[in-house]
C-alpha cells in the first residue's frame, strides 16, 4: 500500500509539473484505468477530435477506436462479461485489458490507428502507450500520447496509388525500371524489367557484371561508354542509348535505356535511374522505313544520273561527229568544249562515289570553332578573289561537339564555298557560332541575292541546284552527313537580302 502511494505521489509531482507542457501541446495525452475508461485527456481532445475534455473522461476509450483497429494497439481485451471480477465493465458490456501481449512490449506500443471525430468521420493518429503496472504486475493503467498523422496517411496513399498506376502505365508501354549502386554494385529491376527481359527474379543476379552479359558481345562497348564511363556526372543530362540483348530462347532484342546519373543524399553515393523499353518492332520498322527511302532515293539519282549524264553525253556524240570535217582552230575549239564535258561527267561520277563508299566515320569530340576556322581559312583565298570579307564571330565558350572532323569540314566547306559563289559582286560572309544548354549553332549569312521560297524547300533534294553549273549532290550529301551527327540545317532567305545557313548539332555529352 505504501508503495502504491508513493507511486501516486510521484506522478502527481510529475504531472504538475509537465501539466503547463502537456496543456500547450497538440497531442493528444490520456490516461486510461485497466478497464479502460478514461481518467483524464489533455485540452488538444478539442483541437485533434472536437470533443471537450469533459465530454469523453468517463467513458470508454475503446467507443472512440474503429473497431477493426483495436487489435492494432497490442492489448488483449477481454469482454467484461467473461471476467467475474469486473462488475461495472459488465454492466456497460465494455471490453477492459486481459493482458499485456509480448509484441506490444516488444515495439514500445506505437500503433497508427483511426479514431472517432466529434462529427463521426474517422482520423488518423499515431499512438503511443505506455502501461503502468500494480505491484501483482497486472495492468493498472495506461497512459497514451496520441498525434493527428491525417495528412501523412493521405500523402502515403495518394503516393501508393501514384505508384500503383505508375506500375500500370509501365506495363502497359513494357517498360522497366532500374537502380544500380555502382560503390556497391547493387542493381535493382522493376517487375517490368524482368517481364522485358524475359527473366525471372531467380534466374537473374541483380549486379552490373550479371547484366553485361546478356547484353550482345557488339554492344557492351556502347553501354560502357554511355553509363559506367559517365560514373557519377550528376546534371540534368539524359543518358540515352540503344543495344541489343540476347534473351533466355537465344532470341536477340532491342532495348533502348535512358538513365540518369544521380546522387543518394542518404546513402551519399552516385545512383544511376532510368527507364527501359524494348524497341525492336520499333527499330524493324524504322529500317524497312529507311530501305524503302533508299530504295526512293535510288531511283530518284537513276533518274538524276541519266538526265545529268545524258546532256555531256550528247554534246559529246554531236562534237565527235563534227570532227569529223573540222580543221585547224575549230577542232581546237571542239576539243575544249568536249574536254569540259568530259570534266562535268568526272564531277558527277566523283560526287556520286561519296555517296556509294563513305568513308568509316571516326567520332571524337571537337571544338566546332576550330573546325570552322580551319574551313575559313582554306577559303579565304577564293574569298579574296570573288572580293568577299569572311567574319567569324564565334562565343568565347568552348563548343564541343562529338563528331568526324573531315565530314563536318565537308559540309562547312560546301556550304561557305556557296555563300561565296552567292556574292559574285562581293559583300560581308558572317560565320556565327554560339550554344545554348544543349547545342551548338553555326549560321553563315550571306549578302547575295537570295533564294526564292519555292527552290528553298528543295534545297538538299538529289540534283537539284540553284547554280549554274551545279549537280545538288554536295548539299545532299551535306544534309545526310548532319543528319547522321544528329543535327539538322535550316535555311532563311529573302530576295535581295541574302540568305542564312544555320546548323544545329548536339553538345558533346561531357560538356554538358
Amino acid at each position: 500500500m505504501r508503495n502504491r502511494k508513493e507511486r501516486e505521489h510521484g506522478s502527481r509531482m510529475t504531472g504538475d509539473l509537465f501539466a503547463p507542457l502537456i496543456r500547450q501541446s497538440d497531442d493528444i495525452y490520456v490516461s486510461l484505468n485497466s478497464d479502460m475508461t478514461i481518467e483524464y485527456v489533455s485540452p488538444a481532445v478539442e483541437r485533434v477530435l472536437g470533443y471537450r475534455p469533459e465530454e469523453v473522461t468517463g467513458k470508454s476509450g475503446v467507443l472512440y477506436v474503429l473497431p477493426e483497429d483495436l487489435s492494432r494497439i497490442g492489448i488483449h481485451l477481454l469482454a467484461a462479461d467473461q471476467d467475474d471480477g469486473a462488475e461495472e465493465a459488465a454492466a456497460s458490456s465494455v471490453p477492459h485489458v486481459a493482458e499485456v501481449t509480448e509484441d506490444y512490449q516488444a515495439n514500445f506500443g506505437v500503433r497508427d490507428i483511426r479514431v472517432r471525430h466529434r462529427d463521426d468521420r474517422y482520423i488518423w493518429c499515431r499512438a503511443t502507450f505506455s502501461i503502468v503496472k500494480d505491484e501483482l504486475g497486472g495492468v493498472e493503467r495506461i497512459v497514451a500520447v496520441g498525434r493527428d498523422i491525417s495528412d501523412k496517411k493521405r500523402s502515403e496513399e495518394e503516393l501508393r496509388r501514384s505508384r500503383a498506376h505508375l506500375q500500370l502505365a509501365h506495363r502497359i508501354a513494357g517498360l522497366g525500371h532500374f537502380e544500380w549502386y555502382p560503390e556497391t554494385n547493387e542493381l535493382y529491376w522493376s517487375d517490368e524489367m524482368y517481364a522485358v527481359f524475359g527473366f525471372s527474379r531467380t534466374d537473374f543476379s541483380s549486379d552490373w557484371e550479371a547484366y553485361e552479359k546478356i547484353v550482345h558481345p557488339e554492344d557492351r562497348p556502347v553501354l560502357r561508354e554511355y553509363f559506367v564511363e559517365r560514373l557519377g556526372r550528376e546534371s540534368d543530362q539524359e543518358l540515352k542509348c540503344e543495344y541489343r540483348i540476347t534473351m533466355p530462347d537465344g532470341s536477340v532484342r532491342t532495348i533502348q535505356t535512358i538513365g540518369k546519373w544521380m546522387r543518394d543524399e542518404y546513402r551519399q553515393a552516385p545512383l544511376l535511374v532510368g527507364i527501359v523499353r524494348d524497341i525492336t518492332i520499333e527499330s524493324r520498322t524504322e529500317e524497312l522505313l529507311r530501305t524503302s527511302e533508299k530504295l526512293k532515293m535510288a531511283g530518284q539519282l537513276a533518274a538524276g544520273i541519266a538526265h545529268e549524264i545524258r546532256n555531256p553525253l550528247t554534246s559529246l556524240k554531236g562534237f565527235s561527229k563534227l570532227l569529223r570535217k573540222a580543221t585547224g582552230e575549230q577542232a581546237d575549239r571542239y576539243y575544249e568544249i568536249m574536254d569540259q564535258e568530259f570534266v562535268r561527267i568526272e564531277m558527277i561520277l566523283g560526287e556520286l562515289l561519296v555517296l556509294a563508299k563513305p568513308q568509316a566515320s571516326v567520332y571524337q569530340d571537337w571544338d566546332i570553332r576550330l573546325i570552322v576556322h580551319e574551313v575559313a581559312d582554306l577559303l579565304s583565298s577564293q574569298a579574296i578573289l570573288n572580293n568577299v570579307i569572311i567574319q567569324e564571330q564565334a562565343t568565347p565558350e568552348a563548343c564541343i561537339v562529338r563528331c568526324d572532323k573531315n565530314q563536318l569540314k565537308q559540309v562547312f566547306m560546301n556550304v561557305v564555298k556557296n555563300a561565296i559563289e552567292a556574292m559574285p559582286s562581293g559583300g560581308l560572309l558572317i560565320i556565327s557560332i554560339e550554344r545554348d544548354e544543349t547545342d551548338v549553332l553555326v549560321h553563315v549569312i550571306d549578302q547575295g541575292s537570295g533564294i526564292p521560297e519555292d527552290q528553298l524547300r528543295r534545297l538538299g533534294e538529289p540534283f537539284f541546284t540553284t547554280k549554274e553549273k551545279g549537280t545538288g549532290l554536295g548539299l545532299m550529301i551535306s544534309h545526310k552527313i548532319i543528319e547522321e551527327h544528329d543535327g539538322n540545317i535550316r535555311y532563311v532567305s529573302r530576295s535581295g537580302e541574302g540568305t542564312t545557313v544555320s546548323i544545329r548539332l548536339p553538345q558533346s555529352c561531357a560538356e554538358r
